[in-house]
């Protein structure tokens, strides 16, 4: 037989298998029958290297090492779920569901919650063309080349013609493969992983595809990108799935009454111990894609699932400290230094508090034994305290008044519970202060965007938000991708972000309280730097929209020594904002806007657009919103508007309205 005829009937041999194991769950041969017809095809692929193609069974053998991962974009991004944790949250999530949707009943599809790492895979003509990591859901890593050599991922689909489409899944391993993958560890001397989800982190991420070959992964499909033209329902996709090939979970299950639910949710408590893989939960989602369409959006989850998780194991240990972090948002956040403990197979010695409230409500004290579990089996949190017999106890835990990183002030925003450093130049959150100082909202510094901020923030050329105004020529250029062009383009920009208003100014300063819309209030108000900085807490709260602790935040951070520091630096580098007396105008005064769809201008600027013309601005559809602009591509934001009653206006004339 031809090299070509043998290589194609091999090719559709194995994949025919595949698809029956991983589908079907039977097979026709056996494993060692199908490694040899493996290795057939590999012989004859290193014989007739023209006649391999990209998505033959054997890229799961693995390829040339790379140096490191290329970054992929996920369109629409992969956005994370809510959560509930008993059946009154639930109930609640229901009822939600009903209300909006104006119905008695709806579907759901309840789907075992894969405790593994999320995966998206992108398939031109039926060809697997990429893989990425959900990464931050908007981005993630390239391991396209690692994702080929897990057999449960169909290489080519099986489809009757040619299929563009994007599949999302879980990869994990099944129990009994990873016991076997850690007793194969063991007998070579190698140690064992501690737990199935940190190993298939560990091997979906090696930059060798031919270790990842070696570790027995599998992969679960149960979402999609765009839905597939065809499909009304997710039990639709399910069975669309597995004509492509792909394994999708047997334990799925299609509830008509939220009483179902409920009944799904007892039965894999109590089945899972016994399931062939991990489970922390299960997803629960409207069945029909049309009634998601109609749910909507939260900017970081979809509304119309959730996740319900199982109750996390719980382990005793002692407290041994109290430390307070600070993250790039500026955020305190106590952390609770424990006495090594195992918590569903992984050791534990850090375990967060979240914030002071929960430490108060607790009653949580150094040397005190407390419980301790992993928040979804992932983040270690400290559960409760229980006090020695004796009585004696540590001191009452205070947050601090200042920065632990930086010593500046530290402020609470009215309507939160945690507190955070203001001072804008802290070590600890300079790379966001950064950012956001060069966005839109702010200074708009083009040029100066998040990868170039952590850039110069990683080599120790910007310390605090002045140093940007100070940066050396012929340092900047030796950055990677920096040239010429582009520094003397950004040295431009810089210059001109120095004759910003007072508003972006004190909106890029990025005061807890103290966003866009106060900002320009407040700027308004006092007109110069030097008077703001002299404002009084009561002058302060005078400004329309500013309460007593929003007050008190701008104050102490124009007095504070740290953070005025930052301000007098900014002065030095040639600032001095202050906000021109021009009409604002109020043609939308008393007006609540709400955008949708593809505008012409940028979004940002047609909001503050809006915002001078003295309406407000918000996100979502409520019944105190009284205009919708509605651009191109509009969502369910448009029927949900006419449902209301809210008048539908397109950008034209919300252009010509603000410019009478």
């Amino acid at each position: 037989m031809k090299p070509f005829r043998e290589i194609s009937n091999l090719t559709a041999l194995i994949r025919k298998y595949n698809r029956q194991y991983y589908t079907g769950n039977v097979s026709e041969i056996s494993d060692e029958e199908y490694d040899a017809l493996m290795n057939r095809l590999l012989f004859l692929e290193r014989e007739n290297p023209e006649l391999r193609n990209d998505d033959s069974p054997t890229a799961r053998v693995g390829s040339a090492p790379l140096s490191s991962f290329s970054t992929v974009t996920h369109d629409p991004p992969m956005l994370s779920l809510s959560n509930v944790f008993s059946r009154e949250d639930f109930f609640a999530f229901h009822a939600r569901i009903v209300s909006e949707l104006e119905v008695d009943h709806v579907e759901y599809s309840v789907e075992p919650k894969l405790d593994g790492v999320s995966l998206s895979l992108v398939y031109e003509n039926s060809v697997l063309v990429r893989a990425g990591t959900r990464g931050d859901g908007v981005r993630g890593e390239n391991v396209t080349e690692n994702a080929r050599t897990i057999r449960s991922i169909p290489l080519k689909l099986n489809s009757d013609k040619p299929l563009n489409v994007e599949i999302r899944g879980e990869v994990f391993f099944m129990m009994k493969n990873f016991r076997k993958m850690n007793r194969k560890r063991e007998g070579v001397g190698e140690s064992p992983f501690a737990n199935p989800r940190n190993a298939t982190s560990g091997s979906l991420r090696q930059l060798d595809s031919a270790v990842t070959a070696g570790r027995p992964l599998s992969f679960i499909a149960y979402a999609t990108g765009p839905y597939p033209p065809g499909m009304e329902t997710q039990e639709d996709f399910f069975k669309k799935l597995q004509l492509w090939g792909f394994m999708v979970n047997p334990h799925n299950r299609i509830c008509t009454s939220p009483e179902q639910v409920t009944a799904v949710y007892d039965n894999l408590v109590k089945a899972r111990a016994d399931l062939p893989m991990e489970i922390d939960g299960m997803v629960i989602k409207l069945n029909s894609f049309s009634r998601r369409e109609e749910v909507g959006f939260l900017s970081r989850a979809p509304r119309w699932a959730t996740s319900w998780k199982f109750h996390a194991e719980e382990m005793a240990t002692t407290l041994i400290g109290i430390e307070v972090q600070v993250g790039r948002t500026g955020r305190l956040t106590p952390v609770a230094r424990l006495e090594p403990v195992r918590v569903g197979g992984v050791v534990v010695t850090n375990a967060t508090l979240h914030n002071q409230d929960e430490v108060i409500r607790k009653d949580v004290r150094v040397g005190d034994i407390v419980l301790v579990r992993r928040a979804g089996d992932v983040i270690p949190e400290v559960v409760t305290s229980l006090p020695p017999e004796d009585g004696i106890r540590g001191e009452v835990f205070r947050m601090p008044d200042e920065c632990p990183v930086c010593n500046g002030p530290v402020v609470q925003p009215e309507g939160e519970v945690n507190l955070y450093c203001i001072n804008p130049s802290c070590e600890a959150r300079i790379r966001k202060s950064l950012e956001h100082w060069a966005s839109r909202k702010a200074l708009d510094i083009e040029g100066l965007g998040r990868k170039l901020c952590e850039q110069l923030v990683d080599a120790g050329m910007v310390r605090s938000i002045a140093d940007i105004y100070s940066l050396n020529y012929h340092e900047l250029t030796a950055l990677e991708r920096m040239g010429e062009l582009r520094a003397t383009n950004l040295f431009a920009a810089l210059g001109k972000s120095r004759k910003s208003s007072l508003s972006r100014f004190l909106t890029g300063l990025g005061i807890p309280g103290v966003g866009e819309v106060a900002s320009r209030d407040t700027a308004a108000e006092f007109k110069n730097l030097e008077a703001l900085g002299n404002a009084t807490e009561e002058e302060l709260t005078a400004v329309k929209g500013i309460g007593p602790i929003t007050a008190s935040s701008i104050r102490r951070f124009f007095t504070n020594p740290v953070t005025s520091a930052v301000v007098n630096q900014l002065i030095k580098a040639g600032f001095c904002p202050i906000e021109e007396n021009t009409d604002r105008g109020t043609f939308l005064e008393g007006e609540t806007i709400v955008f949708t769809g593809t505008l012409v201008m940028p979004r940002q600027k047609a909001k503050q657009l809006a915002m001078k013309a003295g309406a407000k601005v918000t996100g979502t559809i409520t019944g105190k919103t009284t205009i919708l602009v509605a651009g191109e591509n509009v969502g369910s934001k448009l029927k949900k508007a006419e449902k209301l009653g809210i008048r539908v206006v397109s950008e034209e004339e919300f252009l010509h309205s603000i410019s009478r």
